[in-house]
């Protein structure tokens, strides 16, 4: 979906933040600053009747003199930002004082406006870096293993864009294909592209389409449906156990597949309460100097009816760490496949090895 798209080309557009001269903002500047904020909240924010609240709040703020000793334009960013999370509660606002960026943007939108008829548009030559960039992040997937027990496990960090990953995604499957189980590590997994996130779970249901996922966007005021794929490249991994490793860094799309997963009751979540970032956002110029990273859409899970903006995803089985994460899931998964063999007979070698691998685990 187009929020998550929007989330990774902010991501990489963005060059860390330039010594900028020590001039002082106007009184005048930060004022316009914040009415413009108030319009751009009025027209995008995710929840329309949170508006006017969220604006009175800025307007009080204002008339009380919050802002009337800062000289410095990137203390008065990270003052008006911590403000909007605190009276929104959303950690997606975000203030940016980043003046190049914003004349680098209306440059870039000119000349793409003006090289309509060329060969390679800007935008073109952007999606050839970001391809190049996945490939050398081998699409997101950082370890594919067979653990002791036939365990399968999955080390995946981002989502990129289906039509780049299907075919390593696929691969992917094919390896862990026969295995008992399934551990899906995205404890490092900071978001991405949809539907990249409902392909892989279209490995772990029958052909069926279902509703995957539905996302409302305030500005179009379109609700967008997004449904399980009928075909994968692969063999589906149904009726197996599947567990899911999340972590406070485990963010935006890496937070949905698991969200997902937990509630159609595919997979148990094993980790730390993710963070909690479920709307799509939008980068929006301010003024010259100014841009604000402004939430525009919401999730809504068909069983739930909501998302985990704010809340994260709640594991079924909390630990304190990653490692303790992968020992807990290797364990149950095993222990479970001990428990299957032992109500059957000729697999005593087998048994005796997963017993062995069993206690090595639990030594270390």
């Amino acid at each position: 979906m187009l929020r998550f798209k929007q989330v990774l080309i902010i991501l990489l557009v963005l060059q860390p933040i330039l010594i900028y001269s020590q001039k002082s903002i106007s009184e005048s500047e930060k004022n316009i600053v914040i009415e413009n904020i108030k319009v751009l909240i009025d027209s995008n924010y995710v929840f329309n009747d949170k508006v006017k609240s969220i604006n009175n709040s800025l307007d009080s703020l204002n008339l009380t003199g919050k802002y009337n000793d800062i000289r410095d334009y990137k203390k008065f960013e990270k003052v008006l930002t911590d403000d909007l999370v605190e009276v929104t509660k959303d950690l997606h606002f975000k203030v940016r004082y980043h003046p190049e960026y914003v004349k680098n943007s209306r440059e870039q939108l000119n000349r793409q406006a003006a090289r309509e008829n060329e060969k390679k548009t800007k935008k073109e030559v952007r999606i050839d870096w970001d391809l190049w960039y996945a490939k050398k992040e081998n699409f997101g997937f950082e370890k594919v293993e067979i653990l002791g027990g036939n365990i399968g496990y999955i080390k995946y960090n981002f989502w990129y864009p289906l039509e780049w990953t299907k075919s390593t995604l696929d691969a992917t499957m094919k390896f862990i294909a026969n295995t008992d189980a399934l551990i899906i590590d995205l404890t490092e997994n900071g978001g991405g592209y949809s539907p990249t996130d409902s392909y892989l779970g279209s490995y772990f249901f029958d052909k069926e389409s279902i509703l995957w996922s539905s996302s409302y966007t305030r500005p179009t005021e379109e609700t967008e449906s997004e449904y399980t794929f009928k075909e994968v490249g692969g063999e589906r991994y149904l009726n197996k156990l599947i567990f899911i490793l999340v972590s406070e860094e485990t963010f935006s799309l890496g937070e949905k597949f698991a969200y997902c997963m937990k509630h159609f009751n595919k997979a148990t979540i094993v980790g730390q309460t993710s963070a909690g970032a479920a709307h799509g956002i939008d980068y929006i110029e301010v003024n010259d100097n100014f841009m604000i990273q402004l939430p525009i859409s919401h999730n809504i899970h068909p069983i739930t009816q909501t998302d985990w903006e704010g809340t994260g995803v709640i594991p079924n089985i909390v630990t304190s760490s990653n490692t303790e994460s992968i020992k807990t899931t290797h364990l149950n998964a095993l222990n479970k496949q001990i428990e299957i063999l032992k109500k059957q007979t000729i697999v005593g070698p087998i048994l005796k090895r997963y017993e062995k691998i069993k206690m090595e685990i639990n030594n270390r």
